[in-house]
């Protein structure tokens, strides 16, 4: 904690204490294609054949180099697949470690089920949160379904924030992208449902799953999803001890062998099929050596199963090595930060909307001295929005508020907060923030620690030592507000 507050406004303070092919929004369009789709002629009978050639006949890469390439599956993926979606399979599991196309193969999995089934087929996605089954399910779909005239012709993509899913004409089949709720699975009759990150699913929710598969003939369940930090109770870990004890559970597992080397590049391929399919690359697990944690990298690029519960947050002088920056101009665009305790620090940090950061304030004082520090930004620079932490001086945010300040309360709900926790970490290592380099503020980003959740996302949170890391909480709301332009929300009322 300073002697004297830190910043650029420190001594104004008193020293004391579109709709487009394939997709339609609000209502089904009456102009699409009903009838039967080529492919109902296909001779081929078995669930994975079919699954197989939809995939490689219809679904086009989303994104990347290969990017609306049609999808050609690879020998591994293949072999998943028509152990997965045999005749006789129930419920299914997937284990396989992070950067091996399992979400994008999935999602072209889900457009099949929902495509090619004849009896109002019903296909959950379901994944950690709403945030990530759109992202890594629903996205790509709507990609896919855009890219093919043949699926843009018959298939209607929903992208309202409360109806997401994807609608078959044809055969009125429904693709629902879920939250792991367990409200949210109870009362479903799916045909095929695919439970993504299931290593961050609880059990009662992939139970609640699976009973309502029980309502059709042939049903099923998969789970897919890679290792992770205290994810033993997830469905994920407990559908593999079932498997493992001989219940009637399809399973396929890529992982390395238990207590090999970090370093054997044998066992890298081992677990990653997608190495030798060209589709990852040996220099990018190298270079992550230097930069996770060996829990981490166990984890998510071995597939092996480990206790770890705390992780380093930033590797080496990642702050350190970031761009420096000045004090914006005079009339510039800018998100001021607050927050801190009585108990600890308060700081004031903005953040411009080309990624620099820079230090307003940091220090002890009473409401009068922040008043008079925000007054002063106020009067410098246009301030955008003031993001303030939540339930800190409540008396001197709702004077704010009446004196027509855009305050904006932080919603401290755990997808944000792992969200922008991610996001400000990545962009931090790839040198994306710039700032001031002030001292203070290093030091509070230095004492924040940071715990891995199971989707391999990340939170972050005070150490134990009592250290203080307000400003650098500042620092990431401020951030993180600029990084949603161009549409910033309405204030809100406090």
């Amino acid at each position: 904690m300073p002697a004297e507050p830190a910043g650029a406004l420190a001594d104004r303070a008193p020293r004391g204490g579109g709709a487009k092919a394939g997709e339609r929004r609000a209502a089904r369009d009456t102009r699409v294609d009903r009838g039967k789709p080529p492919w109902r002629a296909w001779r081929t009978r078995s669930r994975a054949a079919r699954a197989i050639r939809f995939i490689e006949t219809y679904c086009r890469i989303p994104s990347g180099a290969r990017a609306g390439e049609l999808m050609r599956l690879h020998r591994f993926q293949k072999e998943d697949l028509e152990e997965l979606l045999a005749r006789d399979v129930r419920t299914g599991g997937l284990q396989i470690p992070r950067g091996n196309a399992k979400s994008t193969t999935w999602a072209a999995v889900g457009l099949w089920a929902v495509c090619d089934h004849e009896d109002a087929p019903q296909v959950p996605l379901v994944a950690f949160n709403g945030l990530q089954a759109n992202r890594t399910l629903l996205r790509p779909i709507r990609s896919m379904v855009r890219a093919h005239p043949d699926l843009a012709a018959r298939v209607i993509v929903y992208t309202s924030t409360t109806d997401r899913r994807v609608w078959s004409a044809w055969n009125d089949g429904d693709l629902l992208a879920l939250p792991a709720d367990v409200e949210r699975a109870q009362g479903l009759n799916p045909t095929v449902a695919l439970v993504d990150e299931a290593q961050t699913v609880s059990p009662p929710v992939f139970a609640a799953i699976l009973q309502g598969a029980g309502k059709r003939a042939a049903s099923l369940v998969l789970a897919i999803g890679t290792p992770a930090p205290n994810a033993q109770t997830s469905a994920l870990f407990q559908l593999r001890e079932q498997a493992r004890a001989g219940a009637r559970v399809a399973w396929r597992e890529h992982a390395a062998d238990a207590g090999c080397a970090l370093t054997d590049r044998r066992q890298w391929r081992k677990a990653n099929p997608a190495i030798r399919a060209g589709l990852l690359f040996e220099d990018v697990l190298a270079a992550e050596l230097d930069l996770v944690s060996d829990a981490e990298f166990r984890m998510y690029r071995l597939g092996q199963w480990i206790d770890a519960t705390l992780v380093g947050w930033l590797p080496g002088t990642a702050w350190d090595d970031c761009p420096a920056t000045v004090l914006p101009d005079d009339g510039a665009d800018v998100v001021l930060g607050l927050a801190g305790t009585y108990a600890s620090t308060f700081a004031v940090i903005g953040a411009t909307f080309d990624g620099g950061l820079f230090t307003g304030w940091i220090g002890n004082g009473t409401e009068a001295d922040l008043e008079d520090v925000l007054l002063a930004a106020r009067e410098r620079w246009h301030v955008v929005e003031l993001v303030v932490q939540p339930r800190i001086l409540t008396n001197l945010v709702r004077r704010l508020v009446e004196q027509d300040w855009p305050v904006t309360v932080w919603p401290h709900t755990t997808e944000v907060e792992v969200s922008s926790a991610t996001e400000w970490r990545r962009a931090i290592i790839e040198g994306r923030v710039a700032h001031d380099h002030e001292p203070v503020l290093a030091a509070h980003v230095a004492a924040t620690v940071g715990a891995p959740t199971p989707d391999g996302s990340l939170k972050l949170a005070a150490p134990d030592d009592g250290r203080p890391i307000d400003a650098a909480r500042a620092a990431r709301m401020a951030w993180w507000r600029t990084m949603q332009e161009p549409a910033l929300e309405a204030p809100a009322i406090f």
